[in-house]
């Protein structure tokens, strides 16, 4: 069976001062590690921790202030729990430096290829006959098979073929 509170404490009169504390400081204490944005959880953990702090012996004998004495041994814990989360962050850290971050962007020269190529295309593109520009992009950009090509052109499959195979050899030319 576990021993009660009162049994812990060799001396009556340090129970009742940390017990009185708690009642006054449980709340103000949670608010305060709160405010250092900690979560309900956490704030809730580090006041407990302030109040075994206090059970120890001799930590409340004799203080002027009680109440000063829990907000600093408060503060300290927010320190400490700053100066371990900070440790263990820096453990795991990797300079800068020495970072790889592949990025899926191309560069600013893959983009000015692209253009120039783009540039290229166009050009290739305008150089040909009206009839086999429009069916290439019929099929190409706007997704019409070569039978909607070629009612649209009022023109064989067999022509709408041909159009699309000098426009590719225009545009291999490009890419070669």
């Amino acid at each position: 069976m576990a021993a009660r509170p009162q049994e812990i404490f060799s001396d009556r009169s340090h129970y009742g001062v940390v017990v009185a504390l708690h009642a006054r400081l449980h709340r103000p204490l949670r608010r305060f590690f709160t405010a250092y944005r900690l979560s309900v959880e956490d704030a809730e953990d580090l006041a407990q921790e302030v109040f075994l702090r206090l059970t120890r012996p001799g930590q409340v004998d004799g203080l002027r202030d009680p109440e000063a004495f829990a907000f600093t041994l408060a503060r300290n814990l927010l320190r400490d729990r700053a100066r371990r989360l900070q440790t263990r962050c820096s453990s795991s850290a990797v300079a800068i430096d020495e970072l790889h971050l592949p990025c899926s962007r191309p560069t600013p020269e893959q983009t000015f290829e692209h253009y120039e190529q783009l540039a290229s295309a166009d050009t290739a593109l305008a150089s040909l006959k009206p009839s086999t520009r429009a069916a290439f992009l019929m099929h190409r950009v706007d997704g019409l098979g070569y039978s909607d090509v070629a009612a649209r052109m009022g023109v064989s499959v067999s022509m709408v073929e041909k159009h699309i195979m000098v426009a590719i050899a225009a545009l291999r030319e490009v890419y070669v």
